[in-house]
């Protein structure tokens, strides 16, 4: 029983971690932030068209904050897989070193 219950959790974790992998690989993070550049670029159109008209400037009007959706759950697992690429990293390291040194 406590078997099962260890392969499925672990199941689980690969999942979650495969999941998040692909995303980072497939550039999420990369369009979120192409897209905030088109907003500032469209917040800067607009005070410029401000500017010429004569208008009330005020920071409050351009610059809009983002609202952090992100849960703990969505945090943790991005620790997580953080944590989980650091240690393959290091794996990876520590094995070319040591055939490294048979080559040499």
């Amino acid at each position: 029983m406590k078997k099962k219950i260890f392969k499925s959790f672990v199941l689980v974790l690969i999942i979650g971690f495969l999941g998040l992998f692909y995303a980072y690989q497939n550039g999420y993070s990369e369009k979120v932030k192409g897209n905030n550049v088109i907003l500032t670029n469209q917040m800067i159109e607009e005070f410029e068209e401000d500017v010429k008209d004569g208008k009330d400037i005020s920071l409050e009007n351009y610059v809009k904050e983002k609202k952090d959706y992100s849960t703990k759950s969505t945090k943790a697992s991005l620790n997580f897989s953080d944590k989980v690429s650091n240690v393959f990293d290091s794996i990876i390291k520590f094995i070319f070193q040591k055939l490294g040194s048979f080559v040499e």
